[in-house]
């Protein structure tokens, strides 16, 4: 005796099929949903462990007095320098990843004015590996002569106090998504001895923000 399928029974049975499948994509799109967190949670973990950013390195390796000229005009109290200074600069990228940076423009200061700097073009360094830079620094006698300390500071005691500032900014590259923007500021502080035409008393400190 065969029983004839009511439309409820086909609807019953067509429901069910349908609540399967839902189920099915259901599993599906929460299975991706996890992976996709996890993945996340990696990328997290490795950027703030392994990956994690470090402050480059700046180091004012030397700096070298090639050229002192001294003229003074007593009846006036004036006195006019032409320095020429070369130094060597080391940046050391401690990082897992490329450093790039943006231009450096080294420069020097007597009292508080700055009177000469240098230009060194942008770059990148690679990971955990040091890049070198050479630089030289000219100073004219029109950049100083108005300073009414020089004079005593030339003449009467022979030391000049200097300071030499290096700024650094640029970007740590995690990977696709996390770039970290570094900013390294070197400050040199030394003497130039006017009677023996030498550099003195240089120390340096430096200061990193991430």
């Amino acid at each position: 005796m065969e029983m004839e399928s009511t439309p409820e029974s086909r609807y019953s049975v067509a429901d069910c099929k349908y609540a399967r499948k839902h189920k099915r994509r259901r599993k599906i799109c929460m299975l991706v949903l996890c992976a996709h967190i996890i993945l996340v949670i990696t990328f997290a973990i490795l950027n703030f462990t392994v990956l994690r950013p470090k402050r480059p390195v700046v180091t004012l390796d030397s700096l070298t007095l090639k050229d002192l000229t001294v003229s003074i005009d007593a009846a006036r109290f004036k006195v006019f320098l032409n320095i020429t200074m070369s130094g060597d600069l080391s940046i050391y990228n401690p990082n897992r990843v490329s450093f790039q940076y943006e231009d450096i423009n080294p420069y020097i200061e007597y009292r508080g004015e700055e009177f000469g700097d240098v230009h060194v073009p942008a770059g990148k360094i690679g990971s955990r590996t040091t890049t070198a830079i050479n630089f030289v620094l000219i100073i004219m006698a029109d950049r100083l002569s108005s300073d009414p300390n020089l004079y005593s500071d030339v003449v009467e005691k022979g030391i000049l106090p200097l300071n030499i500032y290096v700024k650094l900014k640029g970007k740590v590259k995690l990977n696709v998504l996390f770039k970290v923007k570094v900013k390294v500021s070197t400050k040199c502080d030394l003497s130039l001895d006017i009677h023996t035409a030498s550099l003195a008393n240089q120390s340096c400190q430096s200061k990193t923000k991430l």
